[in-house]
């Protein structure tokens, strides 16, 4: 971290649930970019083939920062300590050693604003797609 400001994001009007995170200008596509929500969660905004997507920025095979991986060209992000690949849309484990997907969360467009919403649903051991596309 280089110390720079970050910038201040208020919450959209009747809709306390998605909580700004960054500007579409934030992500170019093919990045991935952590973020703290005001709510304490930490997730990983990736920007794949112009859509956005919000997972935990926690690996769940040893609590690693996902956002210090690699986006490979699959569409697959890397945990950069033991390289367990998942889905960057979807949280699902493509290669081990991870057993457990990474939480997906809702994700919208304000404008240019990112917003990011409450975990998905985890449904038979998955959790539902939620990914926007950049216009």
């Amino acid at each position: 971290m280089t110390g720079a400001p970050r910038p201040v994001f208020d919450s959209p009007a009747g809709n306390p649930e998605f909580e700004p995170v960054a500007s579409v200008t934030d992500l170019d596509d093919g990045m991935v970019l952590q973020r703290v929500r005001p709510s304490g969660d930490a997730i990983c905004l990736v920007r794949f083939n112009g859509e956005i997507s919000a997972l935990s920025d926690i690996c769940t095979h040893q609590h690693f920062s996902m956002s210090l991986g690699d986006l490979l060209e699959d569409g697959t992000l890397q945990c950069a300590w033991h390289g367990t690949r998942y889905d960057c849309r979807t949280g699902e484990v493509r290669q081990v050693p991870a057993t457990s997907p990474l939480p997906v969360f809702q994700v919208r467009l304000d404008g240019d604003t990112i917003l990011v919403g409450p975990r998905c649903q985890r449904i038979d051991g998955k959790y539902e797609k939620s990914t926007v596309r950049v216009p």
